[in-house]
């Protein structure tokens, strides 16, 4: 599912205008019109139209529960949010399943779906004629990409790959927020807006800025790792594509849906994309403690070392200039089988960086980070390794070889001497 959030309607720097109020059903009515102008500007060939409808809220809903469904059990999304819990990105009694969906529904406007090729709005849209323009706009897009790049088989990755697979995301929806801004800002004569960098600096900037009322906002309530997951592919994809559209014609970024981003890192860093600097690959093997087993695996990415220093209280700077060195990871947690309560299992980490000055300035930022999660006290502090005893028995550490990095979380410290993660978490070739 392709969506378009209200977190986007921050991006509204200026409306289209419009002669006269426009209603949501002659809007609707003109999609075939509007179809063909988004495919003039976009470049793309537009080989039938694309079917609309609109839904309300609780249809919303009843749809977004049966899509979770189809995408991932209930089980693998429990098994997620035990592992976001393990790793602290979420409170240990944060119900992650159900707070996800709430934040789905409240934030979509409107979503084109790969699969049924449908695009529909929210009843809502109707509220704000130029807003339900622009999803219109931003939906319809995403039609023209599924027609030319078939958008189920290009955000299929592994499950394990989510750090690559939120890079191709984030490029679906920065070339529609890109898209629907540029066409909107040509209504007001701004035929090549990304020209002028401050143009996008200021569209970003709007992006996170806080919105009227904090208080009632479930985004703004939600922990800074999933906030961060969620905007990534609007503020960072449109920072990406709007970088690429500066001095390029919208041809690249059809080349880059066959090329895609790689990595979070070659979204962040248009240079790196353009340069193709390649993700070190790190692989685990089967689990070195016995009566454990590997519960999740997945690449965090520079995003989601972005988000776990900010959550334990690194600032923002500081945990930019850290993460910016990233080469590669793979977070490992280990779990008896049937075990249910994070707080028992063990997270490993390790992280691959660009130079060994990079992994230095990574491990002092994950220091403070692991300083300021573990309830104990440090036992050992070394140049390369600083290792905590948790008042619960559990042993922390992070530990530095050269270039590379491993973290590991909540080791019971019976177990602690024989679980050696630099075995276990290699790097790959």
């Amino acid at each position: 599912m392709v969506v378009v959030m209200l977190l986007a309607t921050t991006a509204r720097t200026q409306p289209m205008p419009a002669d006269a109020p426009e209603t949501l059903d002659h809007l609707l009515s003109r999609t075939d019109e509007i179809a063909h102008q988004v495919a003039k500007v976009r470049g793309l060939r537009l080989k039938h139209p694309v079917p609309y409808e609109v839904v309300d809220r609780a249809e919303l809903r009843k749809r977004l529960i049966a899509e979770a469904a189809e995408d991932k059990t209930t089980a693998e999304t429990a098994a997620e949010g035990l592992a976001v819990q393990r790793w602290g990105f979420v409170p240990l009694d944060y119900d992650y399943g159900a707070r996800l969906l709430d934040l789905l529904s409240d934030q979509i406007a409107g979503y084109y779906d790969p699969k049924t090729k449908k695009l529909t709005v929210l009843d809502t849209a109707a509220d704000d004629p130029d807003w339900a323009s622009m999803v219109l706009t931003h939906e319809l897009d995403h039609g023209l990409q599924d027609q030319a790049f078939d958008l189920e088989k290009f955000e299929k990755l592994p499950d394990d790959e989510s750090d690559a697979a939120l890079a191709r995301h984030a490029l679906v929806e920065g070339d529609g927020v890109t898209l629907m801004l540029e066409m909107s800002l040509a209504h007001e004569g701004a035929n090549h807006p990304w020209q002028e960098p401050a143009v996008a600096a200021a569209v970003i900037a709007s992006m996170n800025a806080p919105p009227a009322d904090e208080a009632k906002d479930l985004m703004s309530q939600a922990p800074l790792a999933l906030r961060e997951a969620m905007l990534f592919p609007y503020r960072d994809g449109f920072a990406f594509v709007s970088a690429l559209r500066r001095t390029k014609p919208w041809s690249a970024i059809d080349a880059a849906f066959k090329r895609p981003p790689r990595s979070t890192e070659q979204i962040l860093h248009v240079d790196k994309y353009l340069s193709d600097d390649k993700p070190i690959p790190v692989v685990a093997g089967s689990s070195p403690l016995a009566g454990f087993t590997v519960f999740d695996t997945e690449v965090w990415g520079e995003l989601g070392i972005r988000s776990f220093l900010r959550t334990f209280g690194v600032s923002d700077d500081v945990s930019n200039r850290a993460a910016a060195g990233w080469g590669g990871d793979r977070a490992v947690v280990l779990a008896h089988e049937g075990e249910t309560n994070p707080r028992k299992m063990i997270g490993v980490a390790r992280f691959e960086w660009d130079t060994e000055i990079d992994a230095r300035e990574a491990q002092a930022a994950l220091e403070h980070a692991l300083d300021a999660m573990t309830v104990g006290a440090t036992m050992v502090q070394t140049m390369e390794r600083t290792r905590w005893l948790g008042l619960d028995g559990t042993v922390s550490w992070i530990e530095r070889k050269g270039s590379a990095l491993v973290m590991v979380i909540g080791a019971p410290l019976a177990h602690a001497d024989k679980l050696d993660a630099w075995t276990f978490l290699r790097r790959g070739r």
